[in-house]
Parts: structure tokens; sequence; C-alpha cells
């Protein structure tokens, strides 16, 4: 039978939520999480999971800066869009990604349902494509303007944390 390595810094965090949920720092609280923390971690062992994630400093200042500027331009979209006497003409369009990973994928749609205006509806990783319901899309290029948009996020995000073959992929593939 093989034995179970428990990792301190899963311990650690184990015991931290415990406490967070707790409200209050006490010997009965520190060591009921401590109990609970190595029952669970040897209890329920879960398969080892490699994130592949790469932080660069420098580009997720970028990506915040951009998500920054975007979301209160949008915002000045959305109240226009609502002033103005004609109704937005809604829409869903299906935008199909360059990137494979999952969480790549939850970023990107993370990031465009945050900002005014768009909402990603629907993901399907398998195919990689996400459903997008835009408020307005009255423009003649509308969809051509909202596919332009995601790969401009999907790419700054890549270079934000995504890995190698990620930051590759998205560099080469021009479009599905």
């Amino acid at each position: 039978m093989r034995r179970r390595r428990v990792k301190p810094g899963a311990v650690l965090w184990l015991v931290g939520v415990w406490l967070l949920l707790w409200g209050s720092i006490s010997p009965l609280a520190i060591v009921s999480g401590l109990v609970i923390a190595l029952v669970l971690l040897v209890g329920t062992p879960q398969p080892p999971v490699e994130i592949g994630l790469r932080f660069r400093p420098l580009r997720v200042l970028s990506l915040l800066v951009f998500v920054s500027f975007d979301l209160v331009a949008a915002s000045f979209r959305v109240t226009a869009q609502i002033l103005r006497p004609a109704r937005p003409q809604p829409a869903i369009f299906e935008v199909p990604l360059r990137v494979h990973g999952g969480l790549m994928i939850t970023m990107v749609a993370v990031a465009l349902s945050a900002v005014p205006g768009s909402t990603v509806i629907d993901v399907r990783p398998q195919r990689r494509i996400l459903e997008i319901h835009v408020l307005d899309a009255s423009a003649p290029d509308a969809e051509q303007t909202v596919i332009r948009e995601v790969r401009n996020l999907e790419r700054r995000i890549t270079a934000a944390f995504g890995p190698k073959a990620e930051r590759e992929r998205v560099r080469k593939e021009p479009g599905r």
C-alpha cells in the first residue's frame, strides 16, 4: 500500500479557511482545523493538478490597464446606448477561441463578462467556442468587431498567464 503524502501548504490553507469560517483564532479552532484538514487530505486524495500558468508581471499590469480602460469605455458606450432614443439591437455571436486550456478559456470568459454590454452565455470547451450576448449589434461589422475584441483579450491574457505552447498557438493561429 502506497503512503499518501500530505503537503504542509494544503494543511495551512485548509486550517486558514477553517479559521475564517469560525471567525476567531483559538486553540480549539486551530486543533479542530488541523484534524479536519488532515482527515480531508488523507481521506480524499486528489490527483495532482498542473495549472501550467506563468505569471508575467509586466504583461499582467498591461492586461489590468487594458481591462480597466475597456471597463470605463464600455460603461460610457452602454450609457449612450441606453439614453439614445433608438433601442439597441442585441445579438448573440459564436466566437471561436484559439486557447485550449480550460483555465485560459475561463479567464477569457470571465474578463469578457466583466465588461458592460457583453455577457458570455455559453462556453463549449470541447469545440473552444464562446457564445456571447452583446447589447447593441446595430453596426454592420458588429460580429467582426466582437471577434476582434475577443482575439485581443485572448492574446493579452495568454501573454500575461499562458504557457509557452498557448502563447505560440494564439500568435500563429489567426482565427478559425
